[in-house]
């Protein structure tokens, strides 16, 4: 699809937040970390022109139970991060961290991304997914066969083997590397 096409067709934006929060924290061996921090607001405005986002959909893992540091003081800074984010004009899907009886946590957006998939088919041409994770390659190919046109932007260390090989074998499918857009969506400090 050309450029300009792109930009005709109606876009949803489905962000798995887990997911890239882990790939920019991510460190190498020597404790460096691998990727940049991504400015939310300069991706928003990126998305806007290079497509037609209907809706931004930012999925998150929330800790509403914390109690003790340093879990308080990562809950109120992530709460004020997706205050943030709400005010660029993402909607954030919120889904509660759960806290396992062995005292480590659990939580996966996953299941909530691919039921909005399939709630918004109808009102969307492209699908914009961000995320590298294998779990999702079951869906991009049903989105896929629905004819849908579907862009996957992940980090190099975070993209699957599957959804890579998938993007390269189908024509209407097709991968962007978010290392390659650092100057474009670093967050600078």
């Amino acid at each position: 699809m050309t450029s300009k096409k792109v930009k005709e067709v109606r876009t949803g934006v489905f962000i798995d937040g887990s997911n890239l929060l882990w790939a920019m924290i991510r460190k190498d061996d020597k404790g460096d970390k691998i990727n940049y921090d991504i400015c939310f607001e300069k991706l928003k405005e990126f998305l806007k022109k290079n497509y037609s986002p209907v809706f931004y959909n930012y999925y998150v893992c929330e800790d509403n139970v914390a109690t003790s540091e340093p879990y308080l003081s990562r809950s109120i800074k992530q709460k004020n991060f997706l205050k943030r984010l709400e005010g660029y004009g993402y909607s954030v899907k919120r889904k509660d961290l759960k806290v396992l009886k062995s005292g480590g946590a659990k939580c996966d957006t996953d299941v909530e991304i691919v039921l909005d998939l399939h709630k918004y088919k109808d009102d969307i041409d492209n699908i914009i997914l961000f995320s590298g994770d294998s779990d999702f390659r079951g869906a991009v190919e049903t989105f896929f066969n629905m004819g849908k046109h579907i862009r996957i932007y992940s980090f190099k260390s975070s993209l699957s083997w599957e959804l890579k090989e998938f993007a390269i074998k189908n024509p209407r499918c097709n991968y962007k590397l978010l290392d390659e857009l650092k100057d474009k969506l670093e967050r600078i400090r």
